[in-house]
């Protein structure tokens, strides 16, 4: 058997799933040890069934993962110590509190009450609540993200209370990062200061949002935070320069401690553990001077991290490193493949890094579909655009950052270099986000339509593996799976009969969807987050028209004027001397005024009276207004 570390992260994986969905243990066991005598059967692999152990300890490993102490909210004095700090976008402190049981919780202070320190101690006190679920369809998963971070609850509290500083070597790792964060900030403008602190130290606190929607729309966002393409650039500059002085083996645990020590200078994220522990199993490799083999090494650093906290497997993080890497493995020398039939020129590599880069991006593409609900159209090209120049400028803006501790105009003169390749950054992502389609909304969270895409992946590869006449063969199966994915999403996006989704929101926003007629009901009120990324989810990109239930007031303009470029209609209740006055006119004409600053598009504005059936698609509407403007409406399918 080949590759036993697939089939230990395979059992591991279905482990996972099965005790965070199906539970059934006994029952779980029994397909275990069914497909283990089928693996048997074929490989005549006798340790095939120690991979049921695996099985098993996923399914542990999720149970004791998703068991939460703070079941309800409850009053409660929390103290501790800082492990983590950070800042939330709405301006509060975010501080996870370590206690001396072990447990954690996540604190958000408020600007006025005093802000901690990290390894200093605390204590708050305030309303312990639970981690939520989700409350809308494609909502924030609260739960899941922080329990993967071993908190158990949060905390809003109202007496915040700090006591001493306790050093240890991650404060002073996080002091470095400050410091270095110090150096960027001196030598290089905002705008470029911010995004190379992003880049190698994993601070995206100060970080333009217009200039990240451009990196996004261009296919590049992955550079802004510390992934496996970052750590391999770092860990292969460290490998070449410290082989001058020593030898292979001295050189990789020097760089494996290296890498370690800035793993926890950066803050330990998610991504960034993913990311050491991938490099990690590299340069382990190479210090025992074993073989290294693409898809085992990556499928242990997978299993070994799932080990440690299961809950990574739902983290979108996760699923795109490992995805990507798992790409290239598998979908490089297919993908070459055809780049040949097409006669792709072999001039200095180009072929075989535009293969890399294109199974990387293909094979992510299914991840950022399933939870984004969007591709980035143009990502072959903006990655294969920046990819000469991504080593230059992680290697010299730690460089520059290292240098700027001991001499600041030193640090200055080489900082030139990273600014005007950032600028080149700059200058191309806005080029590639005015492009037509550059984040292509395809919908998503279908598991279905995933599975029929990872089958056309998986097929490519089987058929492009070898030509002739078995190539000719493996090419229908293919087709056949192209055709499988184009009816599983028509069927997706086309549903028969009436759907109606009632969203959690203060707007009280309510959906109906038939076919590809989409209605919506509510008042711009709170929740147009839930509801655009509703409309995301199913791929809708422009409505059919949202019925107003209620008449919009002054302080609901800004909420109505985001979501009004999402449809074709907005129905006003035309029924009531409210209307008859300039307020909801006045209202609507700064709506306007907004939509066409963001460069939106206005839709047509359209006056409801008592009685009016209005009928949209398949979808027919019977109003009824009120006295005071209040419309209520029965839906019925026209067919």
């Amino acid at each position: 058997m080949k590759r036993p570390a697939l089939w230990v992260l395979g059992f591991l994986i279905c482990g996972i799933i099965a005790g965070a969905y199906v539970g059934m243990p006994f029952l779980t066991l029994l397909a275990g040890l069914f497909f283990c005598a089928a693996a048997y059967r074929v490989y005549k692999y006798k340790p095939v069934f120690i991979f049921v152990l695996f099985l098993l300890l996923g399914m542990w490993r999720v149970e004791h993962s998703l068991n939460s102490y703070t079941t309800y909210p409850t009053p409660a004095s929390i103290s501790g110590i800082a492990v983590d700090v950070g800042v939330t976008g709405g301006g509060n402190q975010r501080v996870i509190i370590r206690q001396e049981n072990g447990v954690r919780v996540m604190a958000y202070i408020r600007p006025h009450q005093p802000w901690a320190n990290l390894g200093q101690e605390i204590s708050v006190a305030g309303e312990l609540q639970p981690l939520s679920l989700p409350r809308n369809p494609g909502g924030y998963n609260q739960f899941r993200h922080l329990r993967a971070q071993k908190i158990d609850a949060v905390i809003w509290p109202d007496d915040v209370q700090l006591g001493d500083v306790q050093f240890s070597w991650a404060v002073m790792l996080r002091n470095m990062r400050d410091r270095l964060a110090a150096v960027y900030d001196a030598i290089l403008p905002p705008r470029e200061a911010a995004v190379i602190r992003s880049m190698v130290l994993g601070d995206r606190a100060d970080m333009d949002q217009d200039l990240a929607a451009q990196y996004r729309a261009m296919g590049i966002f992955h550079i802004l935070s510390i992934s496996g393409l970052h750590v391999a650039i770092l860990m292969m500059a460290f490998s070449k320069f410290l082989e001058l002085f020593l030898p292979e083996r001295k050189s990789g645990i020097v760089v494996l401690i290296i890498m370690v020590l800035y793993c926890l200078m950066t803050g330990a994220s998610v991504a960034t553990v993913r990311a050491v522990t991938m490099g990690g199993v590299l340069i382990f490799g190479k210090i025992l001077h074993r073989k290294y083999d693409l898809l085992a090494s990556v499928s242990w650093a997978c299993v070994v991290l799932l080990i440690y906290e299961p809950l990574f497997l739902f983290n979108v993080g996760f699923q795109l490193s490992f995805t990507a890497v798992f790409g290239i493995a598998v979908l490089r020398a297919p993908v070459e493949r055809l780049l040949a039939i097409l006669h792709v020129p072999k001039w200095r590599q180009f072929r075989s890094s535009l293969a890399v880069g294109i199974a990387a991006v293909c094979s992510t593409y299914v991840i950022f579909a399933f939870h984004m609900y969007e591709i980035q159209l143009y990502s072959i090209v903006g990655n294969f655009i920046i990819a000469p120049t991504t080593t230059v400028i992680l290697v010299m803006g730690l460089l520059v950052g290292v240098i700027g501790l001991v001499w600041l105009p030193g640090a200055a003169i080489l900082a030139g270099t990273v600014y005007y390749i950032l600028r080149f950054y700059d200058i191309a992502s806005a080029f590639f986000a005015r492009l037509p389609f550059a984040m292509l909304l395809t919908g998503g969270g279908n598991l279905i339509v995933t599975g029929a895409a990872v089958l056309v992946l998986l097929s490519f590869a089987y058929a492009f593996y070898s030509f002739g006449e078995t190539f000719r063969k493996r090419l229908r199966l293919f087709a056949l799976a192209c055709v499988l994915l184009m009816v599983a999403l028509f069927l997706r996006h086309n549903p028969r009969g009436v759907h109606i989704t009632e969203l959690d929101t203060w707007g009280n926003y309510t959906v109906v969807r038939h076919r590809g007629d989409v209605l919506v009901f509510g008042t711009p009120q709170g929740g147009e987050d839930a509801l655009l990324r509703y409309l995301d989810k199913h791929g809708v990109r422009r409505a059919s028209g949202i019925i107003l239930t209620e008449l919009p007031r002054p302080q609901d303009t800004a909420r109505l004027a985001r979501i009004a470029p999402r449809f074709d209609v907005i129905y006003v209740s035309g029924n009531t001397a409210y209307f008859l006055t300039d307020r909801t006119a006045d209202i609507l004409a700064q709506v306007e005024i907004l939509v066409f600053a963001d460069g939106g598009n206005m839709p047509q504005v359209v006056l409801l009276t008592s009685g009016d059936i209005r009928v949209t698609g398949n979808i027919a509407v019977y109003i009824s207004t009120g006295a005071d403007g209040v419309v209520e409406i029965s839906v019925r399918d026209r067919e």
